[in-house]
């Protein structure tokens, strides 16, 4: 079954996209964009048993007319009346079943114009598509459900058109409530809800059936810090569940941590395409070079989602002089500790990690760790507090003003409980001639004879 959600009005809201089934071979002639046959064909006989989607030359155009009546000029005198916008040029696309896929770009790159053709909700002007397996989305505009009914009742509509039985349904409801949390609210028109409450059913709904495929468009930025963890955790499970995941978002660590591939779209091209961590570096060295090549440009930084009972208590310094403008003072070779104490609540210790950056004054990320990447947990100090204490012994920072980022997360690493964005300022002087960010430890000696060629 083949189904989209009914007709509304546009309220701004995430739209939630509803496929079920083996979608199949979808081709598309350039001249006719959105009145093209479906043509399906199977998995096998295309040779896509380990993928899930394949686009090939996929393309998508919008006419665009200086007034109205030049729309009907061009049908009565045939010839063009309208401006080719091109939203998406052709491009060639393959994700692997189960693969975690990311969509990343400026706005008006693309992006969302792409993940809209994957979930079915645009047609293309021109190429082939091939999607494998039930697919679900939250999209970012317009309306998913319908207005004037219940959540109730549009999670039963949105299981209908998934395909689901009545009997199914019914044993899929109480989950759906209880994953978005909305209480009493279930029972009351959609077109009062909040866009963060739209956001939970939307979520609830869409991953409830487990689809092959999923696809995210930034929908979840909406949400409140405690469903966006609960989201993001569900998102992993399916990772480690081997679905497949197509995530379009402007937050980069996300999209570093969450996903291995990832492709990078300006104005409709792909500018970059592969390992999520080199796309997502091409893309920043990008924005850089736009900004003058200033390093304190687009950083790497997750979002800060703060979560009552789980905060930063505080982060200090220790070594050093004190100097009079607030700064201590440290000497290259000095040692330099970084004390953090957090209140987890009833969080797993587990489950809360803390990250440190060092950055230059003028925004350059200089070197980040945290307990996650190091395998470590926060120690008890009393009661929910916990803490640890990072040294650099000795440091090897050059000249310079320096601060740290304060980072409190998840065990996934990609949900922030809390943040210092700037904190514990301090500066670093060294005695010598040497230049540049940290000295290296180095020796000379003759030089090695090169083979002759």
């Amino acid at each position: 079954m083949v189904g989209s959600v009914l007709p509304c009005r546009n309220s701004g809201k995430p739209v939630a996209c509803f496929r079920s089934g083996s979608i199949g071979h979808s081709k598309f002639a350039p001249d006719s964009p959105d009145r093209s046959p479906v043509h399906a064909s199977s998995a096998s006989r295309q040779g896509l048993s380990v993928i899930a989607i394949q686009a090939q030359q996929l393309s998508k155009n919008y006419r665009q007319y200086a007034k109205p009546a030049d729309l009907f000029k061009e049908w009565l005198l045939k010839r063009p009346f309208h401006t080719e916008i091109k939203a998406l040029t052709p491009i060639d696309l393959t994700i692997e079943k189960g693969a975690t896929f990311g969509v990343i770009g400026d706005n008006g790159a693309g992006k969302s114009t792409l993940l809209k053709l994957l979930a079915g909700t645009l047609q293309p002007s021109s190429g082939t598509l091939h999607i494998e397996g039930r697919k679900s989305a939250i999209l970012e505009l317009g309306s998913g459900f319908h207005p004037e009914f219940s959540g109730l009742e549009n999670i039963r509509l949105a299981c209908s058109m998934l395909g689901l039985s009545a009997v199914e349904t019914k044993a899929r409801i109480p989950d759906i409530i209880a994953f978005s949390e909305l209480g009493d609210a279930i029972m009351r028109p959609v077109k009062s809800y909040s866009s963060g409450m739209f956001v939970r059913l939307a979520f609830s709904v869409v991953t409830s059936i487990e689809p092959d495929v999923l696809i995210v468009d930034e929908a979840l930025s909406v949400g409140d810090a405690l469903f966006q963890k609960k989201s993001m955790d569900r998102m992993m499970g399916f990772r480690d569940e081997k679905r497949t995941l197509v995530f379009c978002s402007h937050n980069l660590y996300q999209v570093k941590e969450l996903c291995e591939q990832a492709i990078w779209l300006d104005h409709g091209v792909i500018m970059a395409q592969g390992d999520s961590a080199t796309v997502v570096d091409d893309y920043q060295d990008y924005v850089r070079s736009r900004q003058g090549g200033s390093p304190s440009g687009q950083r790497l930084s997750a979002e800060t989602d703060a979560v009552s009972d789980v905060y930063l208590q505080d982060v200090t310094l220790e070594g050093g002089v004190d100097t009079a403008e607030g700064a201590p003072l440290f000497r290259q070779g000095d040692a330099l500790a970084i004390n953090v104490r957090a209140e987890i609540g009833a969080r797993p210790v587990d489950d809360v990690h803390i990250g440190l950056v060092l950055i230059r004054n003028d925004g350059l990320q200089v070197y980040g760790v945290s307990t996650l990447i190091d395998q470590c947990n926060l120690l008890p100090i009393d009661g929910t507090v916990h803490g640890v204490r990072l040294l650099f012994d000795p440091l090897m920072l050059m000249s310079g003003d320096y601060a740290l980022e304060a980072w409190l997360i998840d065990r996934s690493g990609l949900h922030v409980y809390d943040s210092r964005p700037v904190c514990c300022q301090f500066k670093v002087r060294h005695e010598s001639s040497e230049v540049g960010l940290v000295k290296m430890a180095h020796q000379w000696g003759p030089v090695k004879h090169a083979a002759a060629i």
